[in-house]
C-alpha cells in the first residue's frame, strides 16, 4: 500500500489518488502569474494546519519578507506556524556559486532539528543560476535528489518556464522528478486570463489525465474543472 501525502488543496487531491505518494519529488513548472508559489506555500500551510506535518520552505527567488508580505493576502499566518514550531523559513536567496553546499547541509540541518515531513525549493531555477556550466546543474540536481531521499520529505521542487517556453526546466530535473504538474497561463478570445493545470507525470499514480482548469482565490488555489 503506497503511503499518500494530502495536499489539502480544494480539488487537487481528487486528481491524484488523495495525495502525493510519501516521499517523492513533485516539479511544479509554469509561467510567472502561475501561481507555483501559491500552491507550494498550501502545500505547506495546509500540511502544517490540516495534518500536524511540519514543513520547511527554503526560499531563493525572493526574500523571506516577501514570501511572508505575498502570503499575507490569503490569511496564511507563517510567522505564528514558525514560533509555533510547525513550519520554517530558509531565506536563502543571495546563494552564490560557493556557498551552494553549505546550503545544501544547512536545508538537511534546518529539515532534522525540525523534524519536517514536508519540504518546497522555490525555486530550483533561481537556486541553479548561481552555477555557470549545464554539467554543474545536473551534478546539482543528482546531488539534491539523493540528499531527499535521506530525509524522507515529501518535496515540491519549483521550475520557472519561459512564456512560450516548450521545455520545462533545465531539461535534467523533469527526469528525475517522480511527479511533474505543469501550470499555465493564456488569455482567451474575451481578453480574460485563464489558468490551467496538467499532470504530466505521477509515479505509482493513476493521476488525471484532463486539463484541469483552476483559479487562484483569496483563499489560494482551487481546482475549478
Amino acid at each position: 500500500m503506497i503511503q499518500r501525502v494530502p495536499t489539502g488543496i480544494s480539488g487537487f487531491d481528487a486528481l491524484i489518488e488523495d495525495g502525493f505518494p510519501q516521499e517523492s519529488l513533485i516539479l511544479f513548472a509554469g509561467s510567472p502569474g502561475a501561481g507555483k508559489t501559491t500552491i507550494a506555500a498550501q502545500f505547506m500551510f495546509e500540511g502544517a494546519l490540516k495534518f500536524g506535518e511540519k514543513g520547511l520552505y527554503v526560499c531563493f527567488a525572493e526574500t523571506r519578507d516577501s514570501l511572508l508580505r505575498n502570503l499575507q493576502r490569503f490569511g496564511w499566518d507563517f510567522e505564528k506556524l514558525e514560533r509555533e514550531g510547525m513550519i520554517g523559513i530558509l531565506d536563502l536567496s543571495t546563494t552564490k556559486e560557493p556557498g551552494i553546499q553549505s546550503n545544501l547541509n544547512l536545508i538537511l540541518d534546518t529539515i532534522s532539528e525540525l523534524s519536517a515531513k514536508r519540504l518546497v525549493i522555490d525555486s530550483f531555477t533561481a537556486f541553479s543560476m548561481a552555477l555557470s556550466e549545464p554539467t554543474d546543474v545536473r551534478f546539482l540536481i543528482h546531488l539534491l535528489y539523493r540528499f531527499l531521499q535521506r530525509v524522507g520529505c515529501t518535496t515540491i521542487m519549483i521550475s520557472d518556464t519561459p512564456w512560450g517556453s516548450q521545455t520545462i526546466g533545465s531539461g535534467v530535473e523533469e527526469f528525475i522528478a517522480d511527479g511533474i504538474i505543469l501550470m499555465q497561463t493564456r488569455f482567451d478570445e474575451n481578453g480574460n486570463l485563464r489558468r490551467t493545470l496538467h499532470i504530466l507525470k505521477m509515479r505509482s499514480t493513476n493521476h488525471s489525465k484532463r486539463t484541469h482548469e483552476y483559479d487562484i482565490t483569496e483563499d489560494g488555489i482551487r481546482i475549478l474543472t
